[in-house]
């Protein structure tokens, strides 16, 4: 069985080493696509036709962003809210219509207004403090009103002069647009996937395994909450505030906000729907994570051919009776929940940004992270990107350092770490690592001093190499920010010792 790993949130794919890709199995990569990333898996006869596949999504996905964006003052939608005109094309009604219909289903948890919200709490912040009672009161009693209405001609009228942002819901209409191009002029393919930064649509039989980040410790290469196999056409997304918040004071606040109340949602960390179309998977994981564990999953449960999984405020694992795919084995073909796996309380933590280059698409940079010991072995390497995809590995050669230090590390240990732990690129973003403790052959290190290194390649890009000496032993480090570049915007670390209790354990 040929599997395909998925890490929802970020949706980047694990490493699947161990399984090789067919060769009809053509991977494209690209950043700066609706302000974020996306990759496409395409099953074709041939690269060739695999391209032209490729190139026509493209185009798809830039003619939608030409009436569905709210960042470009061009966009149909942009001249709609402006009170330019109330005729709109049929994408643009069909993503106002279904965002009216969710709004009224969830009974006005989701609402395309939100953005008000965000606006009025982040002008708040600024002067360290939440809006009053008085201006929530306020805004929510104008979010009582419907935001706009259809009429028989055709025609949709703005019912008030609150901003409304598409953002909940115009990504996973994409998704589903260029599934229906595929299916509709390229019908010969025979498996099709598509991951715009988080939303995921995958069209045809083939398996794919999907890892669900735990929303407790999303450090990389930490065990993910749950994984499943699904071998039918799908639709994911996933919302969470444990990676987005905003920050009021010394308070970390959801950028979720309920518009009801116009509070923050913190009823959930992380919320993961399944469903038949990306638009309503989009919708449905904003309005539970705004709804909370027992009106949201009364919500799904209602709803045919639809499930859920969540993590509520506590951090209980809570899912839908059918999670993940209904009760049908043949299409869930296993499904491993790790809800009890102890979040990481001791070793060295590491933060730290992917920039995002200026300009058009770009080539993701290959990363290494890992420690050497007072002599400059590499005793762990934690973070290995590169391509894994045909043709395999390449330019990995280009991370000098990691590259000099590890053909020294095979005299040593008989373990090739490329096949072992390295993992496909990653775009632009913020990304957490983990040192628990251990080398590379998951024995103690020992107490002493030892170098983080991070090291940044980018084909038609830039080398960049970061290094930082500290002490691992029984003192604390508190959170210490090292200088970025132009690779790596910003980067942090803090070191927890290992308890005393910990140490005496059997």
């Amino acid at each position: 069985m040929k599997l395909r790993i998925w890490n929802l949130v970020f949706l980047a794919l694990l490493a699947t080493t161990a399984v090789p890709l067919m060769a009809d199995d053509f991977h494209f990569h690209h950043e700066h696509v609706l302000g974020t990333s996306l990759h496409l898996a395409i099953s074709c006869e041939d690269k060739a036709r695999a391209s032209i596949i490729e190139r026509s999504v493209l185009q798809e996905i830039d003619r939608l962003d030409g009436v569905l964006s709210r960042w470009d003052d061009q966009s149909e939608f942009m001249a709609w809210q402006a009170g330019h005109t109330t005729l709109v094309s049929e994408d643009l009604a069909t993503v106002l219509q279904r965002a009216d219909y969710w709004r009224n289903a969830t009974r006005h948890a989701f609402d395309v207004r939100a953005e008000a919200i965000s606006s009025m709490w982040r002008d708040a912040a600024k002067n360290g403090h939440a809006p009053t009672d008085t201006q929530r009161r306020q805004l929510a009693a104008k979010l009582e009103a419907a935001p706009y209405a259809c009429t028989s001609d055709g025609s949709i009228g703005r019912g008030d002069d609150l901003v409304v942002s598409l953002d909940g819901l115009a990504k996973g209409y994409i998704l589903d647009r260029v599934c229906d191009l595929v299916q509709r002029e390229y019908p010969e393919t025979r498996d099709f996937l598509i991951n715009i930064g988080g939303d995921l649509r995958k069209l045809g039989d083939q398996p794919l395994e999907i890892a669900i980040e735990n929303p407790r410790d999303a450090s990389e290469g930490v065990q993910p909450l749950q994984t499943f196999v699904v071998a039918q056409p799908i639709a994911i997304a996933t919302s969470g505030s444990y990676r987005r918040y905003q920050t009021l004071g010394d308070r970390r606040v959801s950028h979720i906000l309920d518009p009801r109340t116009c509070l923050p949602a913190e009823l959930t960390q992380s919320v993961t729907v399944v469903s038949t179309l990306a638009i309503d998977a989009d919708a449905l994981a904003t309005s539970v994570s705004v709804l909370g564990p027992v009106d949201g999953l009364a919500l799904i449960e209602s709803l045919e051919d639809t499930e859920c999984c969540l993590v509520t405020a506590s951090g209980k694992l809570v899912t839908s009776s059918g999670w993940p795919l209904g009760t049908g084995e043949a299409n869930s073909l296993k499904l491993v929940a790790n809800e009890d796996a102890p979040k990481a309380e001791h070793g060295l933590f590491v933060d730290f940004t992917i920039q995002r280059a200026e300009g058009g698409r770009y080539r993701r940079p290959y990363v290494a992270m890992w420690l050497e010991d007072a002599e400059g072995f590499p005793v762990k390497t934690e973070i290995l990107w590169m391509q894994t995809e045909q043709p395999g590995p390449r330019w990995h050669r280009d991370l000098t350092r990691w590259y000099r230090n590890d053909r020294l590390r095979k005299t040593v240990e008989n373990i090739d770490l490329i096949d072992t732990i390295s993992g496909v690129t990653r775009g632009p973003g913020e990304y957490k690592a983990h040192f628990d403790g251990t080398d590379n052959l998951d024995l103690p290190l020992a107490a002493g001093k030892y170098t983080l290194c991070l090291e940044v390649a980018r084909e038609h890009g830039t080398y960049q190499i970061i290094r930082e000496t500290f002490e691992w032993g029984d003192k604390p480090i508190a959170e210490k920010k090292l200088k970025g570049n132009v690779e790596v915007g910003s980067m942090s670390y803090r070191f927890v010792p290992l308890a005393a209790t910990d140490k005496e354990a059997p």
